[in-house]
């Protein structure tokens, strides 16, 4: 008897992690499948740039290196708008639109100082930001390649400082099919430029820059005319940007501390990539002929994994439509069982990326541009007279062997299975976690959807660092005592601590009080309410 009655506890607690109604499906589904489908095109926009210069020998690496700088910065806007997410949630939900519209000049203005203080060192000092992306020693090519996308780059990051906030509240407020069109304009602008300026007019690399700036402008415009016709209230006016009262700025910069937790949290995220290039150099990857690093391979799979995280980006969104607003009209138990059911909805819709994963990496992997690069890279090596000598003698081969074709063809034949076999490899891994990413990222956004946001900031801090730390391990101590660890061996080894992440954001979540109505905090003498 006790035993059946468990049996339907346990079943009750699992059906309560899902939509209960076929209303609640389809509403859930309709906000987001646009969100998830316009992140990925967000994500295909900045993977469009590696992927399209990668017939050239190590323009993914230099790429890869001057975009380390776009991740750091994005990472800093992802953190700083998850926090203020709630703000635009509860304020929406409770109509209060005046408040909102401040919450969003500030946010614009903050986001603006950030892009500058990345900007300014770029322009002045651009070989040494590429340098220090790499922590190792970098080819003179790569870095004539690198700098003058960096430069050029620079005016998107401004560009963007504007419209991450005019998409991301598309987003925040529930109109995600508008966020989507306007992210289907920029990907259309950018990958129709890149493909006139790389593959019609065969332009250098750095022309790929241009047709970032030319989307980033498409999006702010659409976004901008979607919010003015469709929905006036949350039209960010840029003659009002100075328009901010004391309580709003109070309210919002009192949460600095937190914002530069979970920027300290995230921005370990893309500093990654400088610690796997530093242990997967240049020619690391396979034989040194073939020219593959580290960057190479994980420059595609980190884009490729932000796709398929898509899902993740819709957690903070629908956690503040579905969950904030309810918490602003001081519904809580409303607002309960919408964070129940988008814990089980988001893992779910992460299986359902992860799977379709599969085989988009496949059809990427055995797509010929993806391989030109390290095609290019194999021929120039052996057609170049100043290695013959070492050929042969890497090679065993006679004093009189010269170079034919079919010897050729069955190096770069060689260096291309290479490459796949490590994109493959090091792809499945983010497959795999990619439904657990969905779980605790839900998690982390219901902490903060209540007002939480330093417990959820400090979570996010300590799993990260943690995280961090085991990837120095990994890196330094595993990888260096055992020197014959493939690259995708190493990569799944450092995302098992993920598992540990998960735990930790679970148990916090259920352990807090995250049920608060913070619209109070900007009236008079009024403390939050807090649901017991």
């Amino acid at each position: 008897m006790t035993s059946t009655k468990e049996t339907k506890s346990r079943c009750k607690n699992i059906k309560k992690l899902f939509p209960q109604s076929k209303t609640d499906w389809i509403l859930y589904f309709k906000k987001t499948v646009p969100i998830i489908i316009g992140e990925i095109l967000f994500c295909i926009n900045g993977f469009l740039d590696n992927f399209m210069v990668s017939h050239h020998s190590n323009g993914i690496d230099a790429l890869t290196y001057a975009n380390t700088w776009t991740g750091i910065l994005f990472v800093i806007f992802f953190s700083i708008q998850g926090i203020a997410a709630m703000f635009v949630g509860q304020y929406y939900g409770k109509k209060e639109y005046d408040k909102l519209n401040q919450i969003m000049n500030l946010r614009v203005w903050i986001f603006f100082v950030i892009a500058m203080s990345f900007s300014i060192p770029s322009w002045a000092v651009p070989q040494m930001m590429i340098k220090s992306a790499a922590a190792t020693s970098l080819s003179d090519s790569t870095i004539e390649m690198a700098k003058p996308y960096l430069l050029l780059i620079t005016i998107s990051w401004i560009i963007c400082a504007y419209n991450f906030n005019t998409n991301i509240m598309l987003n925040e407020v529930g109109h995600s099919n508008y966020a989507l069109t306007s992210a289907i304009f920029s990907v259309t602008t950018n990958a129709t430029i890149n493909a006139i300026f790389l593959y019609g007019l065969k332009k250098p690399i750095y022309y790929a820059a241009i047709g970032s700036i030319i989307s980033n402008i498409v999006c702010t415009i659409s976004d901008s005319l979607f919010a003015y016709y469709k929905d006036r209230n949350i039209f960010i006016n840029p003659l009002k940007l100075f328009h901010i009262t004391k309580p709003i700025a109070k309210q919002i910069l009192s949460k600095i501390p937190a914002m530069l937790l979970m920027i300290a949290a995230m921005i370990t995220i893309p500093i990654r990539m400088i610690l796997w290039s530093r242990t997967f150099p240049e020619n690391s990857i396979g034989e040194k002929w073939m020219g593959i690093s580290g960057v190479t391979i994980l420059g595609l799979v980190e884009n490729l994994s932000n796709v398929a995280a898509a899902t993740t980006s819709a957690c903070s969104s629908n956690v503040s439509y579905f969950v904030a607003t309810e918490l602003g009209k001081g519904n809580f138990k409303e607002a309960d069982k919408h964070a129940n059911q988008l814990k089980g909805f988001h893992t779910l819709t992460g299986i359902i990326m992860s799977v379709a994963m599969i085989g988009t990496v496949y059809a990427i992997a055995y797509t010929p541009t993806i391989t030109k690069g390290v095609e290019n890279s194999v021929r120039t090596y052996f057609e170049d007279p100043n290695n013959i000598v070492k050929i042969r003698q890497e090679f065993n081969l006679p004093n009189n062997w010269t170079l034919t074709s079919a010897f050729l063809d069955e190096k770069i034949n060689f260096a291309k299975q290479v490459f796949r076999n490590n994109f493959l490899h090091s792809s499945f891994t983010f497959i795999l976690v990619n439904p657990l990413w969905c779980w605790f990222y839900t998690a982390a956004a219901l902490i903060r959807s209540g007002g939480r946001t330093y417990l959820g900031s400090v979570t996010m801090f300590i799993t990260n660092i943690l995280s961090f730390v085991w990837l120095i391990i990994v890196l330094f101590a595993i990888v260096k005592s055992n020197p014959s660890m493939s690259l995708p061996l190493a990569y799944f080894i450092f995302y098992i601590f993920d598992i540990i992440r998960f735990i930790i954001f679970e148990i916090v979540l259920r352990k807090s009080n995250w049920k608060q109505n913070i619209t109070l905090e900007t009236v008079e003498d009024t403390q939050p309410t807090i649901v017991q």
